[in-house]
């Protein structure tokens, strides 16, 4: 009998320990979920002073969007999470890469500032996705978050061709890989995740890097390459959700292609070229 009580003592204590744990656990998932973007603005502030450490920032910032993204899907481990830790980590890491490229401490703050705004509204909006399964103000942020990663993508690698005279060849390939995680993440948060459509995320991401490739063999300045590829970006990905939604209307197609080449033309007139 005695022998019985303390087996039960010992697994109710097992269990109290348990609970315990898991209770700090997700406690501490809730405060790296809300403290993250300030962190990751700490972090960048060590890199000023030992710039040559980028990559451990990288690879911290990931290991932190981690319980992050657990934190956003819900508190569950689940395709979810990875692909908002996925479209996280590609729009930090472009950021990253970028301002590495900015030299403007003015503008360094104003894209900080912008960064962090962004991610305590992405926060807050995925949160009251996962609470009501409303998406109608989650989806337009993801889509800003996934165009603004294919603008810091591209104009790094223009950046990056021009500052250190690098081969285009292979930031090109690595591009290609870069807009195909972007766009699957994207896809895959909108809910398009039908089984005949996973085709068209590679070729969209090709068809992207064919017109960067285009534009890194024309005199222009690396922000206004990287403004030009994320509109082809953007227009491509809208005659997609069209096509996804059945509404390849004509009208909608005129207005999409209008509005592609005005924007291109204005770009293109107003564009400070090397």
């Amino acid at each position: 009998m005695a022998r019985n009580l303390n087996s039960c003592l010992k697994l109710l204590r097992r269990k109290i320990n348990y609970f315990m744990i898991n209770k700090r656990l997700l406690l501490t998932a809730n405060i790296l979920f809300w403290l993250a973007p300030i962190l990751f603005w700490l972090g960048w502030q060590l890199i000023l002073i030992f710039p040559y450490y980028l990559w451990i920032l990288v690879v911290a910032s990931g290991l932190l969007l981690i319980p992050v993204s657990f934190e956003a899907s819900g508190r569950r481990f689940s395709w979810l999470t990875f692909y908002i830790f996925l479209n996280l980590i590609l729009l930090l890491a472009s950021f990253y890469l970028f301002i590495s490229l900015i030299a403007s401490p003015w503008v360094l703050r104003f894209l900080w500032i912008l960064l962090i705004w962004y991610f305590y509204y992405y926060f807050w909006e995925i949160k009251k996705k996962i609470v009501s399964g409303d998406n109608d103000f989650f989806s337009p942020i993801v889509m800003a978050g996934s165009l603004v990663t294919a603008f810091f993508s591209a104009a790094s690698l223009f950046g990056l061709q021009s500052f250190l005279s690098l081969s285009p060849w292979p930031l090109l390939g690595a591009l290609v890989f870069v807009l195909f995680l972007n766009i699957r993440s994207f896809a895959f948060i909108q809910g398009w995740n039908r089984r005949q459509d996973l085709i068209l995320w590679p070729i969209l991401a090709v068809f992207v890097s064919e017109i960067v490739m285009l534009l890194s063999l024309m005199p222009l300045n690396y922000l206004i390459s990287g403004i030009l590829s994320a509109l082809a970006y953007y227009s491509a990905l809208n005659f997609v959700r069209l096509y996804l939604n059945n509404n390849l209307k004509k009208h909608k197609i005129r207005n999409y292609a209008w509005f592609t080449a005005v924007s291109l033309a204005i770009i293109l007139l107003s564009a400070r070229w090397l």
